[in-house]
């Protein structure tokens, strides 16, 4: 078992919301958290979600055979970059 440190003012609001519940501030805390964390998550997982259709919806016109070349020109470029980097370090 784990312990956090509160407010006196919210342990007080704590306790209230416990006796409430019919719970305790313990319980109430956990559950608390877990909502937190959970909507957190969905936060980000709908974020995601939406960038995601967003670069499919932008990439939709071109075929799989342009993205890959594009992919392909990118690393060569970069590789070109390093090792010119590389040659005058």
């Amino acid at each position: 078992m784990y312990s956090i440190t509160v407010s006196p003012e919210m342990y007080t609001v704590l306790r209230q919301r416990a006796r409430q519940a019919r719970s305790s501030p313990d319980k109430i805390v956990d559950e608390a958290l877990h909502a937190y964390f959970n909507y957190e998550e969905q936060t980000w997982q709908h974020a995601f979600d939406d960038l995601i259709a967003l670069v499919q919806a932008r990439t939709m016109s071109f075929s799989s055979a342009e993205i890959e070349a594009d992919i392909t020109a990118a690393a060569d470029e970069v590789r070109e970059l390093r090792r010119a980097r590389r040659h005058t370090d």
